[in-house]
């Protein structure tokens, strides 16, 4: 070959830049874009305040960095817990490096700043709770290192649950070690002192610390309720194994199972079934998760009774009756677990005979997915009515997007079956169907399908 190079000169990578500029270079770059960047300037100061020791130039930083006065939208919380992400990173470096009395208060005074945000905020996404736990789970671990004073401690933790908020908790069993008694005997009087003991902090409060006792009497008379409803046997049941106590798991779990009805009994037998694990008793396991299946055959169920069963190697003789029980049940269900199972005819033969709504296109397409490497005349079949479907329900660019990728499929699946002619027949059929539509044919140009 011959001739000028007309290509770009390949760029040297960024990390090498770095290693060959001076230090003067280097303090050019970092003021520019500290000039550029808010981020980039509170960055430099946490990193000079960490290397000079200076937890006051930390404190200015959370000030200035977790308050504002203004209120957020979606969009500006979504930016402004973005923003606070240096500031949580440099607590957290502190907490890991050298934890203090004086970082504890200063983990408090952020938290406080991140809740007033919140109560000025629509905070639908979540992000700026993220930032609050990320805090509070820093301060326990700051906590955790012995250098918080006990009772000061134990009158944050009720001044922060019972009078600041009513949406974070301070968990006075995570605290446990941080407290001491001296911590948790000041918690306790705060608590019999508290007028409002039925408020749902004064329960919550009682309940932690029935399960710090290792109670289990107050454990059942706090977590009990009526014991009328699944929940009321699953908050039992989950403290104790809190506790370590799996005989009482398993009590629990099991008169929940025999005394109540709903959707949340599953959850029952997960816990039932966790204990028998922690003992070693996969017979028993195997015994639940059947019952479990019978009682209501559901994708889940089918899917722990195989697991149970695949561990002591009977899972062909518990599959028929599995099936059977799941078929009657939740055709849909049926189907997913036949592809669980690798049995992919069988899958296919069901949902062919099954209503396509019934099915769905989400399912529909994992079954040609999993069709196609045998029979991409099946697959193709599908894929070009999924794409049909999707154009009919809504006309935008993001429909447009879905249907054209579906249709790329479908033209691997064509050129597999050596079905060319018939998938660009379809194709210009959809291009008349739609001529009107020039945000859709402008996609389908762009992804090669013209």
């Amino acid at each position: 070959m011959s001739g000028r190079s007309s290509g770009r000169r390949p760029e040297r990578p960024l990390g090498g830049l770095i290693a060959s500029l001076s230090k003067d270079q280097l303090r050019e770059v970092v003021s520019v874009a500290a000039d550029a960047s808010p981020e980039v300037e509170r960055t430099v100061r946490l990193i000079a305040a960490r290397a000079a020791g200076d937890i006051g130039q930390l404190r200015a930083e959370v000030d200035r960095a977790l308050r504002t006065r203004r209120f957020l939208d979606y969009r500006a919380g979504l930016d402004w817990a973005r923003a606070t992400r240096p500031v949580v990173t440099e607590l957290e470096r502190s907490v890991d490096a050298e934890p203090s009395r004086e970082l504890v208060e200063l983990l408090e005074r952020a938290v406080a700043h991140v809740v007033r945000v919140i109560l000025n905020t629509d905070d639908s996404s979540g992000v700026i709770g993220d930032v609050a736990r990320d805090l509070l789970d820093l301060h326990a671990k700051a906590c955790d290192a012995g250098v918080a004073d006990p009772t000061r401690l134990a009158r944050w933790m009720f001044r922060f649950r019972f009078a600041d908020q009513d949406f974070f908790e301070a968990d006075p069993v995570r605290y446990a070690k941080a407290l001491g008694e001296p911590g948790l005997t000041e918690y306790r009087t705060l608590l019999s002192e508290y007028d409002g003991s039925e408020a749902f902090a004064a329960r919550y409060a009682r309940q932690r610390l029935a399960v710090l006792d290792g109670d289990r009497e107050e454990i059942i008379k706090q977590h009990g309720g009526k014991l009328a409803a699944p929940y009321d046997f699953i908050r039992v049941a989950e403290a104790m194994a809190e506790i370590g106590d799996d005989e009482a798991v398993l009590e629990w779990s099991e008169r929940g199972i025999e005394q109540t009805s709903g959707w949340q009994v599953a959850q029952l037998y997960d816990f039932a079934c966790a204990a028998h694990t922690r003992r070693g008793e996969p017979v028993q396991v195997l015994a639940l998760r059947r019952a479990e299946h019978q009682r209501t055959p559901s994708l889940s169920s089918y899917s722990s009774l195989r697991e149970a069963a695949l561990e002591l190697s009977a899972w062909p003789i518990e599959q028929p009756a599995a099936r059977a029980a799941l078929e009657q049940r939740d055709t849909r269900g049926f189907i997913e677990a036949l592809l669980g199972d690798d049995d992919i005819d069988l899958a296919w033969d069901i949902a062919t005979n099954t209503p396509a709504e019934t099915v769905g296109q989400h399912l529909w397409m994992r079954l040609a997915q999993r069709r196609e490497p045998q029979s991409p005349a099946d697959a193709l079949t599908v894929y070009q009515r999924v794409a049909d479907e999707v154009l009919d329900e809504r006309a935008d660019r993001a429909t447009y997007q879905t249907a054209a990728k579906i249709l790329k499929t479908a033209r691997n699946a064509a050129d597999a079956a050596g079905m060319q002619n018939q998938f660009q027949a379809h194709l210009a059929q959809l291009r008349e169907q739609y001529r009107r539509r020039p945000s859709l044919i402008e996609i389908l140009n762009k992804a090669g399908l013209s």
